[in-house]
């Protein structure tokens, strides 16, 4: 073989790899752009999903509340049915934002969740037995302190999960 084929053969072979090597980097480059891209939309749908819980759980607080003192003041007994009636709206907004946590987890924030709605409903049914005459006003303090501890729980995880800190 001549000189100026062994030329030609090593510039197509040095193309070619050239070539190759590009394709792989972009494949690979694409790949790490659509991960990259997945995470931050897993991240947002997470923070979107734990911000919902927490406007939520922040509203049912302050009804619950309301509802609360309201039967401790002993409100007039239509006003009180209402009371709870919105007490229960804002119960039920707070289990489909847990609903909508729980898809977006992880399990310790699902978990978390399920505590708070846990909490949330005892303190509804304590106020509720509260309104019937038949509670105790140390059982509804009670519950609504554990909501509180709650709350603040699953805020504190939410925030750790969403800035990538080590859960403890």
């Amino acid at each position: 073989m001549d000189g100026a084929i062994i030329g030609l053969i090593g510039t197509a072979v040095g193309a070619l790899t050239g070539v190759l090597g590009t394709l792989a980097a972009a494949r690979l480059g694409g790949a790490e752009q659509r991960r990259t891209q997945n995470d931050q939309s897993e991240r947002q749908g997470r923070a979107t999903a734990y911000a919902s819980l927490v406007i939520e759980s922040n509203r049912a607080y302050r009804v619950g509340y309301a509802t609360h003192t309201g039967v401790l003041d002993h409100i007039a007994p239509l006003d009180r049915v209402d009371a709870l009636r919105d007490f229960m709206v804002a119960a039920e907004a707070v289990y489909e934002a847990v609903s909508i946590t729980k898809l977006h987890g992880p399990d310790a924030i699902a978990r978390a969740a399920d505590s708070l709605a846990s909490a949330l409903s005892t303190w509804h049914s304590e106020v509720g037995l509260l309104a019937e005459g038949q509670g105790e006003e140390q059982r509804a303090s009670e519950a609504i302190e554990l909501y509180e501890e709650l709350e603040e729980r699953f805020v504190t995880m939410g925030r750790q999960m969403l800035s990538g800190a080590p859960m403890a």
